[in-house]
């Protein structure tokens, strides 16, 4: 019986080889490409955008509901109040094109209604901060089930474009005051974990930032997919009051106690006065684990549970 030759025997080898170095290549594009961008974001000078007197945040749809009748499920959107402006923070998840979606229903057992919107934010482009997947495949993003409602002269800001009828959404790459006291904190950049950044290197997610006066900047987040330490680099880098709290999503997942423990050590440094984090992305030992280390500035993120800054 004739042996195999050599090359047949390490061709698996050679082609192992050869996934690991694309693999490699592809991570350490990314990795430059948000260490450019977290370099490039230190020499901006601090942004002073103002402060408000009262911050309130509404969860519209969240992974928990402290009330029936409430739609819950994977996605984010959140109702931002202040002084001087509304804003709605990320549009939640319709799953399966229903009208009027999930969304419009939890609004209208909140007594929430479009009008009362000043302007939209959606953190980044994932389907379940868009509205669904139907949407987001078109490359746009919809309140509504089946449909886009006119948003008139409402501003839409995104980290990076999509479209919509009649409207002209603009990108924000950049720090921006977008109300008084109200900033994003622009696109930043996270890396994909594997296998997506096979594909897709990293992606941009922007947070917002509220100055609560007599208080400091509030961070919001819709998934936190940089990650916290990266996220409280940029604020503390871009603006100029010190950060107070962050409420919204981390990406914490099954995590625990001890594994969040830089994380948590990280949030302790500030002496948060607000903590809120999201169960859209994180679990229940990550919600218990965030609660039991900030028991006095912990506040739940559930659906008609109103988080007030004052």
């Amino acid at each position: 019986m004739r042996k195999p030759r050599k090359w047949i025997t390490l061709a698996p080898l050679v082609g192992l080889a050869l996934f690991a170095l694309v693999v490699a290549s592809r991570l350490q594009l990314a990795s430059a490409d948000v260490r450019r961008d977290a370099n490039t974001l230190e020499q901006v000078a601090p942004l002073s955008i103002g402060e408000t007197a009262t911050l309130e945040i509404l969860p519209l749809y969240e992974g928990t509901a402290v009330q029936a009748g409430i739609h819950t499920g994977l996605g984010v959107s959140y109702l931002v109040k202040t002084d001087t402006a509304t804003i709605l923070f990320d549009i939640g998840n319709n799953p399966s094109a229903t009208a009027p979606s999930p969304l419009e229903q939890n609004m209208a057992a909140l007594g929430i209604s479009l009008d009362q919107v000043d302007m939209i934010v959606l953190s980044h482009t994932h389907f379940d901060h868009t509205g669904g997947q139907q949407w987001r495949t078109k490359g746009t993003f919809a309140v509504g089930g089946d449909r886009q409602a006119p948003l008139g002269n409402r501003p839409v800001y995104l980290p990076e474009s999509l479209s919509y009828p009649g409207s002209a959404p603009a990108v924000v790459t950049s720090p921006a005051r977008i109300a008084e006291g109200v900033a994003t904190t622009g696109a930043i950049p996270f890396v994909y974990p594997f296998p997506a950044w096979l594909a897709i290197p990293h992606g941009v997610e922007q947070s917002l930032i509220v100055n609560v006066k007599g208080t400091g900047l509030v961070v919001i987040t819709g998934c936190g997919h940089m990650g916290l330490d990266s996220l409280l680099a940029h604020v503390q880098a871009e603006f100029a009051a010190p950060v107070a709290g962050v409420v919204g999503g981390l990406h914490e997942g099954k995590a625990d106690a001890q594994a969040l423990t830089p994380q948590i050590q990280l949030l302790s440094a500030i002496h948060p006065l607000v903590v809120g984090l999201s169960p859209h992305d994180s679990g229940p030992a990550a919600l218990a684990a965030f609660r039991q280390a900030f028991p006095v500035a912990y506040q739940p993120v559930a659906v008609g549970a109103t988080i007030k800054v004052r």
